[in-house]
């Protein structure tokens, strides 16, 4: 089987988990919450990414997995 590379920091991984990239803009002075956006694309990430970014498994955007 031909190892696949992180879609996020290219390291190559046979274990690859999809996932969709979550931004999180933090809150300001002026506005109390966090902001957080769901790309639409789904990704494939290694297990050391998804410890350390903020993601979501596609189907399941209401629990948003943050490091």
């Amino acid at each position: 089987m031909p190892i696949r590379e992180c879609q996020n920091c290219a390291v190559p991984d046979q274990e690859l988990i999809a996932v969709k990239r979550v931004y999180v803009t933090p809150q300001r002075w002026d506005s109390p919450d966090a902001d957080a956006r769901i790309v639409d694309e789904t990704e494939l990430w290694c297990v050391s990414c998804c410890t350390q970014y903020p993601h979501v498994i596609p189907g399941r955007e209401d629990d948003t997995t943050t490091p």
